[in-house]
């Protein structure tokens, strides 16, 4: 059963089993014979327990060595507090070797003493520990999960319009304190309408994770990169004035044209975007007059043939 449960709180933690497995069968099997050998051939109440204990203190050691190798912050306490509660009862366990090592000879383990009645609570205390652990952790990453729902597109993974209003509004109050700059890029895909009509939503939604993947692996990591609506994406860029901002558009429009999809068995096509800069002037009193004249920018390259950038 002790087993069993760290088997199963190593699977939850993504903590992968090596010679855990291996050495567990092992200890298994040959507990299994040496229980056997001293209650039905050799009667001996006390080398039972000993053997039992060495044991178990090895089955509580493993799963607390599998948990130092645990890294991330998801659970971080509970992980340490599992730890030190498998310590603790390994540690007991081998006490309990020593103490029955100079006990006298034990004929009924029901009429044993405190430290046996002690070692059977503990291993009810490992699994309550264990499972309310495991709920701790549980909750940890729900919330998390929860918490990126709330700020991504679903389709795209991009971050969705709220957290990008939100990312613009720190960014403006930082702007204005340090006397810096930021630019804002709209981007929206030309003639998006058509890809759906003749080929489809679905294939309409892999142009979209496509065009997605672009925006995400061509931009700082700093950068907030989000769907602001449809075909229509918003790319917050800090302390970048408009060049730099016009010289980002550019690459990925140039990234977007050469990029193709599959519809179908035969069927290829490319597609493009249209990409509009602007960025913070001192005179600017809010983060959405710099992305007004972002949207502006976005319909002056729409309107000049599309598949291009334009600044204001």
């Amino acid at each position: 059963g002790a087993i069993l449960v760290y088997r199963g709180l190593f699977l939850f933690l993504d903590i992968p089993l090596k010679l855990e497995q291996c050495l567990s069968f092992f200890l298994t099997v040959l507990l299994a014979g040496i229980l056997y050998y001293y209650t039905f051939l050799d009667p001996d109440v006390n080398t039972r327990i000993i053997f039992f204990s060495l044991f178990f203190s090895l089955i509580c050691f493993i799963p607390a060595f599998g948990l130092s190798q645990y890294k991330k912050e998801v659970g971080r306490f509970a992980v340490k507090l599992l730890i030190i509660m498998y310590c603790t009862i390994g540690l007991f366990y081998l006490y309990r070797v020593i103490w029955t090592l100079y006990e006298n000879q034990l004929h009924d383990f029901m009429k044993a003493g405190l430290v046996h009645s002690l070692a059977v609570i503990a291993c009810y205390f490992l699994v309550i520990l264990v499972s309310f652990a495991t709920v701790w952790i549980a909750t940890d990453k729900l919330q998390i999960k929860l918490a990126k729902m709330a700020r991504t597109d679903p389709l795209t993974k991009l971050y969705n319009r709220r957290t990008f209003e939100e990312c613009c509004a720190v960014e403006f109050s930082r702007a204005v304190r340090n006397n810096s700059t930021f630019s804002i890029v709209m981007c929206d895909l030309d003639h998006f309408k058509g890809v759906n009509d003749k080929y489809g939503h679905q294939v309409g939604d892999e142009v979209l994770r496509i065009f997605s993947g672009i925006l995400r692996n061509n931009v700082r990591k700093q950068d907030v990169a989000a769907r602001y609506g449809g075909e229509e994406f918003v790319i917050l860029l800090p302390e970048t004035d408009s060049l730099k901002g016009i010289s980002v558009a550019e690459n990925l429009r140039a990234k977007v044209q050469s990029s193709t999809i599959r519809a179908g068995n035969d069927a290829h096509f490319s597609f493009s975007a249209s990409f509009g800069v602007s960025n913070y002037i001192r005179d600017d009193d809010a983060w959405e007059v710099v992305l007004e004249r972002a949207d502006r920018s976005l319909y002056s390259a729409k309107s000049q043939g599309r598949n291009q950038v334009a600044a204001l």
